[in-house]
């Protein structure tokens, strides 16, 4: 009995040995183009638990973020010197309201069958695209800008949220706003309104429209601390998967300006890749243009 359990015991770490070896890493590269050329490098884990994203313009990497679910905890590290801060984000369950707690303050109240599965994704799984799909409308204060051109090509928009409570902090002073969360869904269970609003403005609305069961397009509207205003009207094709075309409009309180931006995302596979945090240097060379 004895040597049957050491056995068992030896059999259970080295698959554990072998899951870890096994774990590897592989990338996607969506450049974004308005006319002015940038290349985001996207490096996933198998295990779902780590993500690195790239951003690349002229030539030289601007920005590297590292992002590490671990626990409660999701964490963001910079690569590059002179970045923006460590950051990080903390996620609770209530599971007697179907509560998602984001940094101990905003509050999702999401529909029952979602929120078990979700909770398993983030709990027992360590999915950090579970936890950034829920959030992909970036109403909160997040440390995800860089990761939402990979949300943009797959929408969540089956029915998975009924309601948001969701504070932000002004950027230019000590005020807080409080932002409630109303979303809507058709008969089928697919989201096609979302509304943010605080007692005296609208932040957020967010409106799906459909072909079918094929998501057409999607227009949202944004409005950071009244100071500049984005409306934005991403459609989608069906029949290309890879590119995805918006269009921007924004608008500068203030400043009586406007601009108009046109903006495609084009999406490149390139399979396993050898380094989890591939270096600077390391990420150019990955994206030079192949020789024919």
């Amino acid at each position: 009995m004895i040597k049957t359990c050491c056995l068992l015991c030896l059999l259970f770490l080295s698959l554990c040995s072998f899951a870890q070896k096994s774990d590897s890493c592989y990338g996607v590269l969506i450049t974004k183009t308005d006319p002015d050329t940038t290349r985001i490098l996207y490096v996933r884990n198998t295990a779902g638990n780590r993500l690195t994203v790239y951003t690349v313009r002229d030539g030289i990497v601007a920005e590297a973020t590292a992002y590490h679910l671990d626990g409660a905890f999701l964490y963001s590290d910079p690569l590059v010197a002179g970045q923006q801060m460590k950051d990080s984000l903390s996620i609770a369950f209530q599971d007697k309201d179907h509560a998602v707690i984001i940094n101990r303050r905003d509050r999702y109240i999401l529909f029952s069958a979602y929120y078990t599965r979700f909770k398993q994704e983030v709990q027992i799984k360590h999915s950090i695209m579970a936890l950034l799909n829920l959030l992909s409308d970036a109403i909160g204060d997040y440390p995800m800008t860089n990761a939402l051109p990979l949300m943009t090509y797959a929408p969540q928009l089956q029915q998975q949220i009924s309601r948001a409570t969701i504070v932000t902090q002004r950027s230019q002073a000590d005020i807080r706003d409080t932002w409630t969360c109303t979303y809507s869904y058709n008969e089928h269970h697919r989201l096609i309104r979302i509304s943010a609003a605080s007692s005296e403005e609208t932040r957020f609305r967010k409106k799906v429209n459909y072909n079918g069961a094929f998501a057409r397009s999607i227009i949202t509207y944004r409005n950071i601390e009244s100071r500049q205003t984005t409306n934005r009207t991403i459609h989608y094709d069906k029949n290309n998967h890879s590119t995805i075309k918006y269009q921007d409009h924004y608008e500068e309180t203030g400043k009586n300006r406007e601009t108009l931006t046109a903006v495609t995302l084009s999406w490149h596979d390139l399979g396993i890749l050898r380094k989890m945090e591939p270096s600077l240097a390391d990420v150019i060379e990955l994206l030079k243009p192949t020789k024919k």
